[in-house]
Parts: C-alpha cells; sequence; structure tokens
C-alpha cells in the first residue's frame, strides 16, 4: 500500500536531519502502529508521506506509483488522508461545512445537495451528527478530534493515517474509540498508519508496529514482539 525507501528529511533550518533511511512497508487492509519517544520523527514522517514536507532523498510508494514531492492537495486526491495531534478545523464554519469542505477537494464537480448529503453521513458516522449547524469553535477537544476524523474520511481515503487520536480520552473512551477504529477499517476497507501515545491501545489495535527513535526505524514487529524487544525498552518504554 505505502513504502518509504530509504527516506530521508532534512529540514531547512540549518539542515538539520529528521528522518534518515527510514523503510517500511505498510499492507493493505492492515493497521500498523508507528511509536517511539518525543522528537523521534514520527510527525515528520506523516508530514512525508502526506506532501507537507519534500524528501532529501528516497521514496514515496503509494499503490505502486512513486508520489515523492507531490503536494498534499494530490496526495489527497490519490487516497492518503491524515488527522493532526492539534485539531484544525475552520473555527468560523460549521461542522457541516468543514466536512463539505474536504468532500469538494475530493469530487469538486458533485452539486452540492450531494455534497452537503456526503458531509451528513460522515458527521453521523462519527457520532456528531447533530452538530452539523454548530460553528467548529464551539466544540470541545473531543468533538474536534472527531471532526477532524470526518473530513478525512470525507475524502474516501484508502490510507488513513491517525496522529494521536485518543488524546484527552478517559479509559472508557479509549477502549471504545479502538473498537470503533477497527470497525472503520473493516466497514470502509481502510489501511490505517496510526501514531499513538497509548501504549495498551496500539497494542491491541495494531496488527502490526514500526519503532521510531532519532529518526530511524528501531525495528518493525508484531505488537508482542516490540513490547518485549529490550530495545524498545530502553529507547521508549525506559529501563
Amino acid at each position: 500500500m505505502a513504502l518509504l525507501e530509504g527516506h530521508k528529511v532534512s529540514k531547512s533550518f540549518g539542515g538539520v536531519q529528521a528522518l534518515s533511511q527510514v523503510d517500511f512497508a505498510v499492507e493493505k487492509g492492515t493497521i500498523v502502529g508507528l511509536i517511539g519517544p518525543n522528537g523521534a520523527g514520527k510527525t515528520t514522517l506523516f508530514n512525508a508521506v502526506a506532501g507537507a514536507l519534500k524528501p532529501t532523498s528516497g521514496r514515496v510508494v503509494f499503490d505502486e506509483a512513486d508520489i515523492t514531492g507531490f503536494p498534499a492537495n494530490a496526495v489527497c486526491r490519490l487516497g492518503i488522508a491524515r488527522t493532526f495531534q492539534v485539531t484544525r478545523p475552520f473555527a468560523a464554519m460549521t461542522c457541516i461545512e468543514n466536512v463539505m469542505v474536504a468532500v469538494i477537494n475530493r469530487h469538486p464537480e458533485k452539486p452540492r445537495p450531494l455534497i452537503e448529503s456526503s458531509a451528513r453521513e460522515k458527521l453521523s458516522l462519527v457520532g456528531l451528527a447533530e452538530m452539523g449547524g454548530v460553528e467548529a469553535r464551539h466544540l470541545n477537544v473531543i468533538q474536534k478530534k472527531r471532526l477532524e476524523l470526518a473530513r478525512a474520511l470525507a475524502t474516501e481515503p484508502k490510507l488513513l493515517m491517525l496522529d494521536e487520536v485518543l488524546g484527552g480520552l478517559n479509559t472508557q473512551e479509549i477502549s471504545q474509540a479502538v473498537e470503533f477504529i477497527r470497525s472503520l477499517r473493516d466497514k470502509l476497507a481502510l489501511t490505517i498508519l496510526w501514531i499513538e501515545h497509548v501504549m495498551g491501545a496500539i497494542m491491541k489495535a495494531a496488527e502490526r508496529v514500526i519503532v521510531l527513535d532519532q529518526g530511524q526505524v528501531l525495528m518493525v514487529g508484531t505488537p508482542a514482539e516490540v513490547v518485549n524487544d529490550p530495545r524498545v525498552i530502553q529507547a521508549y518504554l525506559g529501563e
């Protein structure tokens, strides 16, 4: 589905290298966790795949097509959507207007009634059916995360990249969110790449886990392999 080959990203300020020789594949239909300590390069990796950053070397391959350096809007239309750790709704627009923007990006030719219908469907899917007319600035943190997810889903992705969607949830809500995301994968035939610091949740949800440390892939394995690997324990979980 998505493959990073010899991937390197050097940030513009002083040539600081954020990722180096990052190689991994994400198989179609799987949920893959992406973990690592703060500053490991997880969000930089997301930005490179999604088109927000251009790698200085290596390739980004999606559905057997080289999309290295494609702009974010083109990447989105090809079927890659992402959420943000810090939600970024259009604050003065209603929830349904926020999602309609995403539908228009994917299908600019659609008539307005179909755009609005699709947006309402996505809001209902994430539990915001009654919030369509509410301006995004009035939502709480959890509702904004749901809106962010609705906007991503409205672009009809094949690969959905989630960036810490469980932040601010209690234990029961985390468990429900994990089941919901797994059901989304099955219902919509998604592939999911998921950055998460809630280790118990990602270990329960993911079939494979990628561990980043200091801009490099430390290991890739099953959840059981990852939590028992001494390198991961030292780099991420602590001694």
